[in-house]
């Protein structure tokens, strides 16, 4: 019972992450902004989120089941991949700062590879389970550069 309690508190968590992101929205700003062809819809995106927060939580109950050697540290980079998380839509759609989204994003890219190296020296299944998780951030990085670009990319629009 206790190993069902611990996974319901990761979930709790990314659940938590969720709607706290999801508190700022595109709206209006948004879809005056310039946006490539190949942008995803606001369902898919949220679809392919979800079975991300999904994975991210097994992946931290995993490591948290083990708590073998920095189990508590790899869980720290990961609460903070999960805060990035909600900093990048709040600088994004909240702040309408798409350079400085960005660069939160960069961070919260780094911040997910140090979970997948920290998590892969506890637990590799866990490791395993975040890298959907990086590979979509590096879409979504890549995303945000062409935002930023087409909207007037540079120094100005970091500024």
């Amino acid at each position: 019972m206790e190993r069902l309690i611990a996974l319901a508190v990761f979930l709790l968590l990314v659940v938590i992450a969720s709607v706290l992101g999801g508190q700022f929205t595109g709206g209006d700003w948004y879809y005056t902004t310039s946006q490539p062809s190949w942008n995803p819809t606001p369902m898919l995106l949220a679809s392919v989120w979800a079975v991300l927060y999904v994975l991210m939580a097994v992946s931290a109950w995993m490591v948290w089941e083990t708590m073998r050697g920095l189990a508590r540290v790899a869980l720290a980079w990961w609460g903070l991949a999960l805060g990035l998380g909600i900093l990048w839509s709040f600088v994004f759609f909240g702040l309408h700062r798409i350079g400085w989204a960005l660069a939160v994003m960069t961070l919260w890219l780094l911040a997910v590879l140090l979970v997948i190296k920290e998590f892969r020296s506890i637990r590799i299944e866990a490791s395993s389970l975040m890298m959907p998780v990086a590979a979509w951030l590096v879409f979504a990085w890549i995303l945000n550069l062409v935002q930023w670009y087409l909207n007037g990319g540079g120094l100005n629009a970091i500024l």
